[in-house]
């Protein structure tokens, strides 16, 4: 199994089309990418204790985790990106206030496919 794992907001289409695009990028197949009310999603935060987190891209061994703008560079640091050397120079308070700003205005950015609270949703299960 993978040992890095990205729950991602499957709902919003800009996130899902972004975690498309790091797919495509992840050629190695390094990273598993799972929808963040999957069932082992669910499984992960429940174990992790992230529930107040299951709006943010999440990343994970399944042991540690992190999210916002953490989670990114993680990813791009998996993908051997470079420009995570740049974002890297950014305090971490910065990037996830940009991230924030991003997120809050996802669906805006992009449609969303399914207008459901998400914690609500998740509270349910």
């Amino acid at each position: 199994m993978n040992s890095s794992i990205v729950l991602y907001d499957a709902h919003c289409n800009f996130c899902s089309t972004i975690v498309r695009y790091f797919k495509k990028k992840d050629k190695k197949n390094v990273i598993l990418w799972i929808e963040n009310d999957n069932k082992k999603a669910v499984e992960i935060i429940s174990k992790l204790k992230l529930e107040k987190h299951i709006d943010f891209i999440i990343w994970t061994d399944e042991k540690n985790y992190l999210i916002k703008s953490a989670a990114l560079i993680k990813i791009l640091e998996i993908l051997n990106w470079e420009i995570r050397h740049f974002l890297n120079l950014f305090p971490t308070k910065l990037s996830d206030f940009i991230y924030d700003f991003i997120a809050k205005n996802r669906y805006l950015i992009g449609s969303c496919s399914n207008g459901e609270n998400k914690t609500e949703k998740m509270k349910g299960r």
